[in-house]
């Protein structure tokens, strides 16, 4: 939001964007978990966002946490008895990156039943994917382009939530996801120029 720096802020997250889009999620990668199903997936990260609003999270750590689950089931079979661990240990490694003041670990113990190990963060960290640019970052941008219509940017806003449940977007990039959600919200306000 510094205007000063925006065009090289924007610059550098476009960078980061097609970097990473070689290290996106494998949108198939369902049919290598043996215990997961994507209804499963649904009603937990249904839970990670309820932990998310309890800790009053910016939406940026939502975003890296549900990317970084991705990621990490994309490269790792996990049991369904560990992927709360996994869940709570992404939602930690997230908020580390995006908050300005960070939770203990004594916040994450108590919603993991004290699950929560050292080397389930390691092996997260080693499978990479932090350099994430989130679709809030597009779509604050978007929203400055058109004059921060609150509606349409609650609506947008209501839309990124939704696809963080939908498996069949793990592939698009964050900037079409924030395109892709500032479009209809506009529409539904009737504002389709």
């Amino acid at each position: 939001m510094v205007s000063e720096y925006v065009i090289e802020i924007f610059n550098y997250i476009k960078e980061i964007e097609v970097r990473i889009l070689t290290t996106m999620p494998n949108p198939n990668y369902m049919e290598s978990q043996k215990e997961l199903a994507w209804k499963m997936c649904g009603i937990f990260t249904d839970w990670l966002v309820q932990v998310h609003i309890r800790f009053r999270l910016l939406p940026e750590t939502l975003f890296l946490c549900v990317s970084l689950i991705n990621q990490f089931l994309s490269a790792h079979v996990v049991s369904l008895a560990k992927l709360q661990l996994v869940g709570i240990t992404c939602l930690f490694v997230a908020e580390k990156v995006e908050e300005i003041v960070a939770l203990s670990v004594v916040h994450f113990l108590y919603c993991a039943n004290s699950l929560y190990t050292y080397l389930c963060q390691r092996l997260l960290l080693n499978t990479g994917g932090l350099s994430y640019p989130s679709p809030m970052h597009f779509l604050r941008r978007i929203s400055k382009a058109h004059k921060y219509d609150v509606k349409a940017c609650t609506i947008a806003k209501y839309f990124l939530e939704i696809q963080c449940l939908e498996w069949r977007l793990l592939a698009a990039p964050p900037s079409l996801i924030a395109a892709a959600a500032i479009w209809p919200a506009r529409l539904i306000l009737g504002q389709d120029k």
